[in-house]
């Protein structure tokens, strides 16, 4: 009897436990994957071997895994391969730069939330063999730089108010920080913050973020991390609304430009300007989209021990 009632009482408190999941509608839908992966590379196992033989009587391979853990598609002429480190006349002069024979399309996440993963691609650069005769063993060491151009979508809501000097009973508030929705990228949009900036002005500040380990670049250099390139950013914020400004974009309008991070990190300001829109006397929320595009270099490495070949 005692386990019969634990068993009533176990039904009940499951039916509660889902009345009251409806009644809030649910956990809310997760917009990106997040985090900050994008083009992920690295050798294939074996290719190229531990070990080579001089005299030019051990031909090899060096192959590379490229996957798309990102949530940016990058054509395929966007994304270059280059092998460094060693002297290509010292084994048989190969092809050293490629491009991936195929579009790295990104990862992202489907209209029933299921994870669908990036583009996964074999980059093969083939006849290495080293021809020349050596005193003795020596090491060499394969650097392989992957250069790309990669992009970032963040998205947030902002307060909108017909009457910014009421603040009871709203909708939504203004003064506040704001969550933010990151996609898969180096690149994060972090502490975005809304104040009341005006009569009828809303106005909103946050941060562009390098959170990855690789080499941050002007799009389309080449990866030219020299000065004027270093550590730039293209950014475009897109309220939807007309009289939005900000400030700290470079080299564009209003709402789009280059900027440039120090320390990582840089800062943008904006201000919406309501008193253009027709608000019909509503009070809403408006959601703000910040775009942008870079580019990105990493390198990974092996090393090779040539032996001599005796006879």
């Amino acid at each position: 009897m005692k386990k019969y009632i634990i068993a009533i009482m176990a039904m009940a408190l499951l039916l509660l436990a889902g009345c009251k999941s409806s009644s809030t509608g649910g956990t809310r839908a997760k917009a990106f994957i997040g985090g900050t992966q994008a083009l992920s590379f690295d050798f294939v196992e074996g290719s190229p071997p531990p070990e080579v033989f001089d005299g030019g009587n051990f031909p090899f391979d060096v192959t590379l895994n490229i996957q798309n853990k990102g949530e940016f598609d990058v054509p395929k002429e966007k994304v270059k391969v280059s092998l460094k480190g060693f002297f290509p006349g010292d084994f048989n002069t190969p092809n050293t730069t490629k491009n991936p024979e195929e579009n790295m399309d990104r990862s992202y996440i489907d209209s029933e939330g299921n994870t669908i993963p990036g583009t996964v691609t074999f980059l093969s650069f083939p006849g290495f063999n080293f021809l020349g005769k050596l005193p003795a063993n020596n090491q060499f060491n394969i650097r392989a730089e992957l250069c790309y151009n990669y992009g970032f979508t963040a998205a947030t809501d902002i307060c909108v108010l017909d009457d910014l000097t009421q603040f009871n009973d709203l909708v939504c508030t203004v003064n506040e920080k704001k969550t933010v929705d990151s996609s898969s990228s180096p690149i994060q949009i972090e502490n975005f913050l809304e104040n009341v900036a005006g009569t009828d002005k809303v106005g909103f500040n946050f941060d562009v973020v390098h959170r990855g380990a690789g080499l941050l670049s002007k799009q389309d250099t080449q990866c030219n991390d020299d000065q004027p390139n270093k550590d730039k950013v293209f950014v475009q914020v897109d309220s939807g609304l007309p009289g939005l400004t900000c400030s700290g974009l470079a080299d564009g309008n209003a709402t789009s430009g280059f900027v440039t991070l120090f320390g990582g990190k840089r800062m943008i300001r904006c201000t919406q300007d309501t008193s253009g829109a027709d608000l019909q006397g509503q009070d809403f929320e408006k959601k703000v989209t910040i775009t942008g595009t870079f580019g990105y270099k990493e390198h990974k490495q092996r090393d090779i021990l040539v032996k001599h070949a005796t006879g």
